[in-house]
């Protein structure tokens, strides 16, 4: 019965068969023109027959010689993680048990959203070999990846089979970490946000650092002058904010955050933007912690220090979607209280109308204000912006023009509104929210405020 299967399976192709090469086309095409040419002089039953028989006894070597599964040995190499929209390196180990060559292709099984590359690759007789490929997902989660499927032909090439490994992996699909690797190269070039330099700290505030060379640009008041004179070159002190502070991230999922920007989402952005920030306060020894909400609260990091404390944020937030739902900012903001009791700079990435808009009366976030920092963060909107910058030919591009100059006259009181009772609410371009909320973390540290 079992045997019977095999078969039924092998003729309905699935997963498994042999397939004509392009080779066995042209090579029976030629046969068949030298037949007609032949039988156009003297047709011959008996040539006819030793031909085919001919012909079929070439098929059948060919056929014979394909390996079966047992024959080549096939594993994956784990990779648990892969970064959305990073190319990243698999590898298949392969081993061949027989003393035939081979040539091969084969292809992952993997999920719609993931973009892979193969290479034809060469198995010689009795060899064990790396099978590298690039493979590129486009949407964060949780994937499964199961079968491999190799098709493989001997040296004649003329029929191709295919075998099929199962060999189940779990991949995590994270946020997008370059703008992370950016800053941690070199902090101080990433802080220089459209090419003015972020501000210093007041001199000779926060705690003593280092001493180090005086360069062009110091203040000579931090001058080290008994390391100078020791040395004989100018020295200077350097000093950095004071580490231990707490700092509570805040991501909204709910509908307005599912709005399509030029690459990805709002809440992509925001989450990349959220893991930059969450690492450059590690970086300063601070400790943080984030709340990810819509409707009900979807994930809570407790406080943590160190940069190890990444990868919990990540374990917890990597596979946040949108909600199609409104937003519940009160119980967001309740639950970051209690989840830390301590002053604290909480950063909220939102969309700015919905949460000014949000019936959450302002004596109830003034009363948050007295024991923590608030600062609110959200994407510029680019199709108004580019409705203001425009240049209108008729009455309707005059009255989209008006209409966009009056939201963004609106938003703008909401800010100045909102600001006046010390809740700034700040928009940048999606390219920058990552800079620039790690620009006001560390202005707001420079300047004592936290």
């Amino acid at each position: 019965m079992t045997r019977l299967k095999n078969l039924w399976d092998r003729l309905l192709f699935r997963d498994k068969g042999i397939l004509p090469t392009y080779r066995l086309v042209i090579y029976y095409s030629v046969f068949l023109i030298v037949l007609t040419i032949f039988s156009l002089w003297q047709f011959s039953w008996f040539f006819l027959g030793i031909a085919t028989l001919a012909m079929l006894a070439l098929l059948s070597i060919d056929a014979f010689m394909l390996p079966s599964k047992k024959h080549i040995q096939v594993s994956r190499e784990p990779n648990g993680e892969l970064e959305r929209f990073e190319k990243q390196e698999m590898i298949l180990h392969m081993a061949n048990l027989t003393n035939t060559h081979y040539d091969l292709r084969f292809v992952d099984d993997s999920p719609q959203s993931f973009q892979a590359s193969y290479l034809k690759q060469t198995l010689g007789a009795n060899q064990a070999i790396q099978a590298h490929y690039t493979i590129q997902p486009h949407v964060r989660g949780n994937y499964q990846l199961n079968k491999v499927y190799l098709r493989v032909r001997t040296k004649w090439g003329l029929w191709e089979k295919q075998l099929t490994y199962s060999l189940p992996q779990e991949v995590k699909v994270i946020p997008n970490l370059s703008e992370t690797r950016r800053y941690l190269e070199n902090a101080q070039q990433y802080l220089l946000h459209e090419g003015i330099k972020v501000r210093k700290m007041r001199s000779g505030e926060g705690e003593f650092s280092k001493v180090r060379n005086y360069v062009v640009g110091d203040d000579p008041r931090n001058i080290n002058w008994r390391q100078s004179a020791k040395l004989q070159e100018l020295m200077t002190n350097e000093y950095e904010p004071e580490h231990g502070k707490y700092v509570t991230i805040l991501i909204d999922c709910g509908r307005m955050m599912g709005v399509e920007l030029e690459e990805s989402n709002r809440l992509e952005k925001s989450i990349e933007a959220a893991i930059t920030l969450a690492t450059a306060a590690l970086d300063n020894g601070d400790h943080v912690s984030v709340i990810a909400f819509s409707k009900e609260i979807k994930a809570a990091v407790p406080s943590g220090r160190g940069l190890g404390h990444i990868h919990t944020i990540l374990d917890a937030i990597y596979d946040l979607q949108v909600d199609p739902q409104e937003s519940n900012y009160t119980l967001a903001l309740q639950h970051a209280q209690t989840l830390q009791r301590k002053r604290s700079m909480i950063i909220l990435f939102s969309d700015m109308q919905s949460f000014a808009n949000e019936d959450y009366p302002l004596f109830a976030m003034g009363k948050l204000r007295k024991k923590h920092l608030f600062v609110m963060l959200g994407i510029e909107d680019e199709w108004l912006k580019q409705q203001i910058a425009s240049s209108p030919d008729n009455v309707l591009q005059a009255m989209e023009k008006s209409m966009a100059q009056k939201q963004s006259l609106f938003q703008r009181e909401i800010a100045n509104k909102w600001g006046s009772f010390g809740l700034p609410m700040l928009e940048a371009p999606a390219d920058k929210l990552a800079v620039t909320s790690v620009s006001k973390y560390v202005e707001t540290l420079n300047r004592g405020l936290l």
